[in-house]
């Protein structure tokens, strides 16, 4: 295929994913064959510009869902930067809709462990998180050890979440109708989130690492010192913009006859720790650099 046909079937392509990760390479097909490199930040500028300019719409899941709620990235988002690229740093897109998604269990992990730290916060005591996990994913006493029997009896009645006034009452059991024990699954469902009218000539942003200490890091015998006359290597990656709009569901599937009361408060809860977890916690890569949070 000539190069101006490869143009021209680039152009036709409305995919993000199927570009980034399959076709666009083909641009660089005569370049590679000869030895030469493809810069990265080149590679991504000209992804952001082969992408369509109209925004792409939101995937619905109807029947179901319950209760929706939006927040927008406070930074920038990197997910999925360690999937396998032809820039080295890949990105997480749907593999139907083929655009940046965050993945239902990767929210749910979240709302858990926000849920963890604020019974542990709760506690008087240190107490390790795998303990209480432990505790709280056991249907009964007899399948946890002496010391979580322990621990599950300091567990108080009421629990506030971490970073939030919310309260949750018996946590214990409010835990397994959420999220589920080793004896029954929970009740709880966390849908994929997907950016709002997504635009994905706008969206996208080539980020960059620059490490100062390559030749420190990667030193074998330990010669080579952490110095300032090191050359630092600059790494382009793909990164989603702040301020892109987020859409959160989230579903219920009673196990059991509920209340409307009832079915309503798990909801709430749930809806309480993600939000948490997102502001505070946020998701996927470099989170610790304020990476992934919302607002």
């Amino acid at each position: 295929m000539k190069v101006k046909e490869i143009e021209g079937f680039l152009s036709q392509v409305d995919n993000p994913a199927l570009l980034f990760n399959k076709l666009l390479v083909l641009k660089y097909a005569k370049q590679i064959s000869q030895g030469q490199d493809v810069r990265k930040i080149e590679y991504i500028d000209e992804f952001k510009k082969k992408n369509r300019k109209e925004p792409i719409p939101l995937p619905e899941v109807e029947d179901c869902i319950i209760e929706k709620f939006r927040l927008k990235t406070a930074y920038r988002l990197v997910i999925g930067a360690g999937y396998p690229s032809f820039i080295e740093n890949g990105f997480l897109f749907h593999h139907v809709y083929g655009i940046p998604y965050i993945p239902g269990e990767t929210l749910k992990g979240l709302a858990r462990a926000v849920f963890i730290l604020s019974v542990a916060e709760a506690i008087k005591e240190e107490t390790k998180l795998s303990k209480i996990e432990e505790v709280l994913s056991e249907e009964t006493e007899e399948g946890i050890s002496e010391e979580a029997k322990g621990i599950l009896h300091q567990i108080p009645d009421r629990v506030n979440i971490v970073l939030d006034n919310y309260t949750i009452e018996n946590p214990v059991e409010t835990f397994r109708k959420i999220f589920g024990s080793k004896e029954r699954r929970g009740q709880v469902i966390f849908f994929d989130a997907y950016p709002v009218d997504f635009n994905p000539s706008e969206h996208f942003e080539a980020d960059i690492m620059n490490p100062h200490y390559g030749k420190y890091y990667q030193s074998q015998s330990g010669k080579e010192a952490p110095a300032d006359w090191l050359s630092p290597n600059p790494i382009h990656f793909l990164a989603l913009k702040e301020g892109i709009v987020f859409e959160f569901s989230l579903g219920l599937a009673p196990l059991e006859p509920m209340e409307d009361d009832e079915e309503k408060l798990l909801l709430e809860t749930a809806r309480k720790l993600l939000e948490v977890g997102l502001k505070n916690f946020g998701v996927g890569n470099k989170k610790r650099k304020g990476y992934g949070w919302f607002k």
